[in-house]
Formats: C-alpha cells, sequence, structure tokens
C-alpha cells in the first residue's frame, strides 16, 4: 500500500424536522464502512442499525440521512491537501 492512502469511515447524522420547524434534530448518528456497509447509534450511544448501506439507516430510523464528512473521511482528506 505504499503511496496510497487506506478509505476511511464516512460519517453521517440522521435527522428529524421538529414539528411545523424547519429546525433539524439528530435523532441519530453513523458510520459508512469502505465496503459500503454502515451502522447506526441512536443519541444514547446504543448500536441500531448495521445495515449493507447508510440509505438503508436512513430508513430504519425513517430520518434524513446528512452526511458529515465529503467525499473522503477527515484523515484521507487530511493527507490529500
Amino acid at each position: 500500500m505504499t503511496g496510497q492512502y487506506p478509505t476511511v469511515p464516512r460519517r453521517f447524522a440522521l435527522v428529524r424536522y421538529l414539528d411545523g420547524n424547519d429546525t433539524q434534530v439528530v435523532i441519530a448518528w453513523g458510520m459508512e464502512l469502505p465496503d459500503g456497509s454502515a451502522v447506526s447509534l441512536n443519541a444514547e450511544g446504543q448500536a441500531i442499525a448495521v445495515c449493507s448501506r447508510a440509505g438503508h439507516c436512513e430508513l430504519i430510523h425513517n430520518a434524513e440521512l446528512v452526511w458529515i464528512d465529503g467525499d473522503l473521511g477527515d484523515s484521507a482528506a487530511d493527507k490529500s491537501s
């Protein structure tokens, strides 16, 4: 792996909107793993779902998926600059 950076997990939040308001409330968060699967945890830090992809976590939580990281996770992005 000389000269290459390992793929790092991408973080996401799962949010819902307050009734009658545009304010998002984070109800869970998670990570998309290098193989594309994802794990999500509720606000109390309990594992809720292990999914084949992040979009499935969105469905399980009945929430909107919001990516925290861009195309690269923070570690890989730092090394590429």
